[in-house]
């Protein structure tokens, strides 16, 4: 369960980790009072468990009541990756000579919690480290030993270098792991982590909790529906796993791991993924068809991949579910790649060609020709 932002501030302001003078508000009264009060200049955030908020509008500076008024009203009418803010987040402006990144972001495949820090935040970590990747510092930290003290140094040697707040980036850092293993996080990041002339400020945080912990932590407010991907809440209801990604190329597969190895070969490739999509093993046409509407319907999706590799999951079923999908929804052939291969292929790619649709047998080259097509 991922917080919002201004629960986060929340929990490292109460752990000792200096945060912007900040209220939540709901109204355009309440935007007045808090805002006076803080005074101008002040930042409006849109309080949505998503990223990329700044980027969509939903990060401003007002320098006044009228443009902070206006901008409250613009926040509180948009939507953020399908979700639409019952509430803002009003904090006073802080001035930052630099911004720097850390995160403590569980590791499930190695089983240890890695630190990762770099003195170039205020971006997503996957910008910098595509950008800077020698500026990245990863620590792998075992849970049953946790953090130890040349783990904090080790950072705070490389963001701050000869400063006068490494001492304070050390408290930090140790606090951060303190309140991660309290709260049973699956991440926490401070980014940025603002360098200002009266010390280290978290101008902004993220923490996702692990969802099987939540019954340790009843003290902390559980979301309210509307919080949840439409699309996602969609697949939910049909049993289909699906995560929502920021890229432009759907990827749908019969299997977790199928699923996975899908998204990581199209990144591989040079695609951006849209999204995670598991219809399941034994998985019906009318269950593939419900995935391949739920995908499309991201306007962002340009092309779709869909990788079936058949043992319980029907060859044949996945065909008619693709073909359900074109005949019904209004999909061009052309949008989707299949790669279908196992369990009543044969039947399988003769549906797809009735439907007008060229299914591979190839993994590889299903991954190669999904890319030119996303990208035209």
């Amino acid at each position: 369960m991922r917080l919002l932002e201004y629960q986060a501030k929340e929990l490292l302001r109460r752990a000792g980790i200096p945060v912007p003078r900040g209220e939540r508000v709901s109204s355009e009264e309440e935007v007045r009072s808090v805002a006076s009060r803080l005074g101008y200049p002040v930042v409006l955030k849109a309080q949505v468990p998503v990223g990329g908020r700044g980027r969509a509008g939903g990060v401003v500076v007002a320098e006044s009541e009228e443009s902070a008024v206006r901008e409250a009203r613009r926040i509180l009418s948009s939507r953020f990756r399908g979700h639409l803010p019952e509430s803002l987040l009003i904090e006073e402006f802080v001035s930052a000579e630099r911004e720097l990144y850390v995160g403590l972001i569980l590791d499930r495949s190695a089983r240890t919690i890695t630190l990762i820090s770099t003195p170039y935040g205020g971006v997503d970590v996957e910008e910098a480290a595509s950008e800077h990747p020698e500026s990245l510092v990863r620590v792998s930290l075992d849970p049953l030993v946790g953090l130890l003290p040349h783990h904090a140094r080790r950072v705070a040697d490389a963001l701050l270098p000869g400063s006068e707040l490494r001492r304070e980036l050390e408290e930090i850092v140790s606090t951060l792991w303190r309140l991660s293993t309290e709260l049973d996080a699956i991440l926490l990041e401070v980014n940025p982590l603002a360098v200002t002339d009266v010390g280290l400020v978290a101008l902004d945080a993220r923490i996702e909790i692990d969802d099987s912990a939540l019954f340790r932590h009843p003290e902390i407010p559980r979301p309210p529906p509307t919080w949840r991907n439409p699309r996602e809440a969609r697949a939910a209801e049909l049993g289909i796993a699906y995560v929502e990604l920021d890229g432009d190329i759907g990827t749908v597969a019969n299997g977790a791991g199928l699923a996975m190895a899908t998204m990581d070969a199209v990144a591989m490739a040079g695609g951006r993924p849209a999204n995670f999509c598991d219809v399941g093993g034994g998985a019906s046409a009318e269950r593939v068809r419900g995935a391949l509407e739920i995908i499309f319907s991201n306007p962002r999706v340009s092309t779709v991949l869909f990788n079936a590799l058949c043992g319980i999951t029907r060859g044949d079923e996945v065909a008619r579910g693709i073909a359900m999908a074109v005949r019904e929804l209004g999909i061009s052939p052309e949008d989707i790649v299949v790669r279908l291969d196992g369990n009543m292929a044969e039947e399988g790619i003769r549906i797809l060609e009735e439907a007008g649709l060229r299914a591979l047998r190839s993994f590889r080259e299903a991954v190669r020709e999904v890319i030119p097509r996303a990208s035209g």
